[in-house]
């Protein structure tokens, strides 16, 4: 009776010990150059948030276009190819090299010989000479890039630039850390990459803001999701201006200067994290037309499209899940089959 009632007494003290573990852990930091907040909820989710900073900031280190220890940085001044890089970047590289394909170069990840001429990753901004970026595009063609297992072969003079993914796959490879540890709720937002693990704990749908593209602060439209990415791209967040216009730091890689193509925003919704970033910057580059061309191709994915004359176009299965608010209200809906 005695050892029945101390097995009893350890395990009500371990069900009780089990129990305090759950918990909702919220984890703001930066890496990759924005400001990134995580919250899970589940059992230690305060240490699984801080096991999926430091799997982000690992793959910053590896991915980081600045970084003179990174992979990236490495490849972009090797004096001889090929580079041998970790399975990750071989990884991330792979990935954007086919959706490169996929969009025809609208997505292109050796395009940074161009805009880095424009300052948006060395802080000097400017707007170069016509000359220096016809000769900067010289270099940009991804198609020479070549990924053979971990290694990395493109001629001198190229360098790569994989801000366009890093995040979504960053936001993927966390997800899948909260899995492996048991979470089943989480949200998580790298810089206007939200993805989304579950729904909420009270088991409703999690609610996705999209900011005001027009610069007022605001949240223009929401929407709702559960174990989506809500990725969005758009020329609100990272500009500057001269001579009268406005550069964005979204290129068109046909022309080596930044879009204007009457877009303000692109936002896609699916499960892939890496997919739905790529893709965002890839239908903003298209344009419009040619966007809902390439959805209507590949409709593994939603859009949402805000253009510069106030208009939003969405695909027709967001209909039920979208919610505008007031600071958008002079809106004219499209909606897409």
């Amino acid at each position: 009776m005695i050892r029945a009632a101390r097995f009893i007494f350890f395990f009500f003290i371990l069900v009780l010990f089990s129990c305090s573990k759950e918990e909702t852990s919220v984890l703001s930091f930066e890496a990759m150059d924005t400001f990134c907040t995580i919250k899970s909820s589940g059992k230690n989710a305060a240490l699984v948030n801080q096991k999926a900073r430091s799997c982000m900031q690992e793959i910053e280190s590896l991915l980081s276009v600045t970084k003179e220890e990174s992979d990236i940085y490495r490849i972009n001044n090797a004096e001889v190819f090929p580079v041998k890089v970790s399975s990750i970047t071989s990884e991330v590289v792979s990935y954007a090299l086919s959706v490169s394909a996929k969009t025809e170069g609208s997505l292109n990840p050796a395009l940074y010989p161009v805009t880095r001429l424009w300052g948006f990753t060395t802080g000097t901004l400017r707007v170069p000479s016509y000359e220096e970026t016809s000769s900067a595009l010289a270099f940009c063609d991804y198609k020479k890039v070549s990924v053979e297992k971990d290694f990395i072969s493109m001629e001198k003079g190229m360098a790569l630039d994989l801000g366009a993914v890093g995040k979504g796959f960053a936001g993927d490879r966390i997800l899948s850390l909260y899995k492996e540890n048991g979470i089943k709720s989480a949200v998580i937002d790298l810089g206007g990459n939200v993805q989304v693990l579950g729904s909420k704990p009270d088991g409703s749908a999690w609610s996705v803001g999209l900011r005001n593209p027009f610069g007022t602060g605001t949240v223009s439209l929401s929407v709702k999701v559960t174990d989506k990415a809500v990725i969005t791209s758009g020329g609100s967040e990272r500009f500057f201006y001269a001579d009268g216009n406005k550069y964005i730091h979204i290129f068109d890689p046909k022309t080596g200067r930044p879009c204007s193509n009457g877009l303000a925003s692109v936002t896609i919704v699916c499960p892939s994290g890496l997919y739905a970033d790529s893709l965002s910057t890839a239908l903003f580059v298209m344009g419009k037309e040619a966007a809902a061309d390439f959805w209507k191709s590949n409709p593994d994915f939603d859009f949402i499209i805000i253009t510069d004359d106030f208009s939003v176009y969405y695909s027709e299965v967001l209909s039920s899940s979208i919610d505008f608010y007031d600071a958008f209200t002079s809106i004219n809906e499209v909606v897409l089959k």
